[in-house]
């Protein structure tokens, strides 16, 4: 699984809407599920079918009333933390339509993935499509512009500027505090088993963050977000320092590699110039971008200023 696809995701259009239709069919009420009743006033009741723009939100200060799979969410997201008020609506791409219905939402918010679906979920509530990632050179443009249309959509603009000069703020602060940093290029990956990783590119949320603090990547000829390698094709960087990135989805796969005998081989690996961080979503926005600048911090405050 890999920013927040869930396998499920491979789910065909006919099953998606057969699944919405038979749902609205149903009758389920807010009473009988235990759910509240939406009756608070002045309090937006959006439901979110993506952890990416669920995060954004929370940072916006608006709690949305449902989320798919929130447990997941704690995995990938991490930070904003999601309220424990917030209903658990099922799987990514498959949410439960049922539940959904409800409670009674505002709005839904929904990424252009799940554009087939709107006609059907607009039987529900209003759908906005929200794009806050695309793998490509102006990936925090996409962020910050994305977040701004979605505070524009809920009426909270002011607090959607606010956490666009926050963000920007966090990467400056990083980039004075890792200019040791800068004469050494840097390797991001993510460990997909014990032998292979996912190596990120230019045009990943991270690749841009690195970009904007002034970091440079050792391997900029990455078209996607990112490409599955081998562990051998890491040996062709012996000056990189790499940054590896813990998986959701296998979690500690990023400290057993140190028992291969091929990893322990790297440069990297010998001389010290390894950071292992915790996972961030890599399509989760500006709070992403945040998590991920403060990760990097971290991962160097102890070794000398991030001289090493």
């Amino acid at each position: 699984m890999r920013d927040g696809r869930h396998p499920i995701a491979s789910i065909g259009r006919r099953a998606l809407l057969a699944g919405l239709a038979a749902s609205l069919a149903g009758g389920f009420s807010l009473r009988a599920a235990g759910l509240p009743d939406g009756s608070a006033s002045g309090v937006p009741r959006i439901a979110v079918l993506d952890w990416g723009i669920a995060a954004t939100l929370v940072a916006l200060g608006v709690v949305p009333v449902g989320v798919p799979a929130p447990a997941w969410y704690a995995r990938y997201v991490v930070d904003p933390v999601l309220p424990s008020s917030v209903v658990d609506i099922g799987l990514l791409f498959t949410p439960n339509f049922e539940l959904l219905q409800a409670l009674a939402p505002q709005l839904i918010v929904a990424t252009p993935v799940l554009q087939l679906a709107a006609p059907m979920l607009q039987r529900i509530a209003p759908v906005y499509t929200s794009l806050l990632f695309q793998p490509s050179q102006d990936v925090l443009e996409t962020a910050e512009r994305g977040t701004l249309n979605l505070a524009d959509k809920i009426g909270v603009r002011a607090l959607g500027e606010r956490l666009v000069e926050a963000t920007r703020a966090e990467l400056i602060l990083t980039g004075q505090r890792l200019s040791g940093l800068k004469d050494r290029p840097l390797l991001l990956a993510s460990p997909l088993d014990d032998r292979h990783v996912s190596l990120f590119g230019p045009n990943s949320l991270y690749g841009a963050v690195l970009r904007q603090v002034g970091l440079t990547l050792a391997e900029p000829n990455i078209a996607g977000e990112f490409i599955a390698v081998g562990l051998e094709k890491l040996g062709a960087f012996g000056d990189a320092t790499m940054v590896l990135l813990d998986s959701p989805a296998a979690p500690g796969m990023a400290g057993r590699l140190g028992n291969n005998r091929l990893w322990q081989t790297f440069p990297f690996v010998r001389e010290g110039r390894l950071r292992v961080l915790p996972a961030v979503l890599g399509s989760g926005g500006l709070p992403s971008a945040s998590r991920f600048a403060r990760l990097l911090t971290v991962a160097w405050s102890d070794n000398e200023g991030g001289s090493r």
